[in-house]
């Protein structure tokens, strides 16, 4: 449906284009010579174009940016979202559409016992007492609303509710189409609520006024043709930072991915955390990432071959020894990969537990095969010697249903002895940042003398850096935290504009 539409809009517009060109033709006749040599007319409509007045503009078009522009259209603000690439969903678009809460009607449904003050206090607990429990505690309590926000009026279908992260609860609402079961039914709510979409357009700095407030944003569109929008009320929701190297090294240099390796939007290169720095926003963050761990060479955790890496099987580094417990949470596996020779490990399979995927693996040259263990150990790089020694191990560990190393569930798991051989490269990566401008409660953006910058408010990754610490706490935490606080940013930003 999506292509057609397009396709229609693009023949309207080619349509409009041309109608007025033509009249716009015919009223240049009847132009006198002096007018059209003078050229002012012309000058000042290229001006009125390159100056937009708006109640609230919006930057990004994520999960965060979206909701915040519904709000505050809802609110009955004039409002336009900037989308620097050429279509919206961020991050959120190429997750797996999971979005974590408590007290909603699904969980409610389901018979789920579960409270904000559990919520608060697991989030608390992975974050090892360095969140803002203010901020965490604020989205706990509208989490649940978020989500029947989402289904009832949105549109999102959410089917599946299962654990997350360390914690039992059902709290994980997932789609069955990934982030776009999420960005799409977004997207087209944004449009019934007459939102304006300027794709293609990035935002380069803040316009502020001499006391500091934000009053409007300068950006550049895909013809580098500069664009004035002026604003009442801005929102910053531009994603993290996991595609500029700069960043990542100065914030996060012991959580960059292998060869900075990370699996997120094209878009997130931190041109928002920079222009909110220039504005003299306060900066915070803990050095954390939202990791995990992803089939070396491939391009993104939700390809086929990807899939490899969520086998709970034997996984050794590059010494040949096992270092973590292969079947607890993803961010926990990332945090002891990224200490590990080169970022890296093997993920070992035999016989017993092929696939198909393992062949194609081979021939992408992402994963050794042999007949042999002590060959496949040689191929691989391993210490031969520590690695047999480890796959022994593990078989008697298997046999005695008892990980006496990390604790592993062993009732699943089955010998290594089973030719033929595969050794799977997996390298740690990146699906987010934890750094991001210092926000109160209310999404405003503070400065670095803990004082309110007028008019500025933000929500998503780029406003992160008091939610988490080192370890990311749970699948889908970063999207409800995107959508909260940025229907708090949207409804609070149009306030301001009145």
């Amino acid at each position: 449906m999506l292509p057609r539409k397009k396709a229609k809009f693009t023949s309207v517009l080619l349509i409009m284009i041309m109608i007025l060109a033509f009249f716009s033709g015919c009223s240049s006749n009847k132009d006198s010579g002096e007018e059209k040599a003078s050229g002012d007319g012309a000058s000042k409509e290229t001006a009125a174009e390159n100056v937009k007045d708006y109640d609230v503009v919006v930057i990004g078009g994520g999960a965060a940016g979206l909701s915040a522009a519904i709000e505050a259209s809802d609110a009955g603000s004039k409002v336009a979202l900037l989308e620097k690439i050429p279509f919206v969903g961020g991050s959120t678009l190429l997750s797996g559409g999971i979005i974590y809460a408590t007290g909603s009607e699904i969980q409610e449904k389901a018979g789920v016992q579960d409270s904000v003050d559990d919520l608060v206090n697991y989030w608390m607990e992975r974050s090892e007492g360095h969140a803002d429990e203010t901020l965490l505690r604020t989205v706990a309590e509208r989490s649940g609303d978020t989500i029947n926000w989402l289904v009832n009026d949105v549109g999102v279908e959410l089917p599946n509710l299962n654990p997350a992260g360390t914690s039992p609860v059902l709290r994980a609402h997932s789609t069955v189409d990934g982030g776009n079961g999420i960005i799409a039914p977004l997207k087209a709510y944004a449009e019934s609520k007459k939102v304006e979409f300027f794709l293609e357009t990035a935002a380069k700095e803040f316009i502020q006024s001499d006391d500091g407030a934000i009053t409007g944003v300068i950006a550049v569109d895909k013809n580098d043709k500069e664009i004035t929008f002026n604003a009442k009320s801005v929102v910053l929701a531009t994603g993290g930072f996991d595609r500029n190297e700069d960043l990542m090294k100065k914030y996060n240099p012991d959580g960059m991915g292998k060869d900075n390796t990370n699996y997120v939007g094209m878009g997130n290169t931190g041109d928002g955390l920079l222009m909110a720095e220039k504005a003299g926003a306060e900066i915070i963050g803990n050095a954390g990432v939202i990791g995990i761990r992803g089939v070396e060479g491939e391009p993104n955790f939700e390809s086929e071959v990807s899939m490899i890496m969520w086998s709970p099987y034997l996984l050794v580094n590059k010494e040949g020894k096992r270092f973590v417990n292969e079947a607890t949470d993803y961010p926990i596996i990332h945090t002891a990969l990224s200490k590990q020779t080169d970022k890296s490990a093997y993920l070992i399979f035999d016989g017993s537990t092929y696939n198909e995927l393992l062949d194609k693996a081979v021939e992408r040259k992402e994963a050794f095969v042999s007949d042999s263990l002590e060959d496949l150990a040689s191929q691989a790089g391993l210490d031969k010697a520590a690695f047999a020694a480890t796959v022994a191990e593990y078989n008697g560990m298997v046999e005695s249903g008892q990980d006496t190393l990390f604790g592993k569930d062993m009732s699943k798991q089955t010998k290594i002895e089973k030719p033929k051989f595969y050794a799977v490269k997996i390298a740690s990566a990146t699906i987010g940042t934890m750094t991001g401008v210092k926000i109160d409660k209310d999404t405003h953006v503070l400065g670095k003398d803990g004082k309110i910058i007028q008019n500025l408010f933000a929500a998503g990754e780029v406003a992160n850096g008091d939610f988490f610490y080192k370890e990311y706490p749970a699948s889908g935490t970063s999207i409800q935290m995107s959508l909260t606080f940025g229907r708090i940013a949207g409804t609070n930003a149009a306030a301001d504009a009145k």
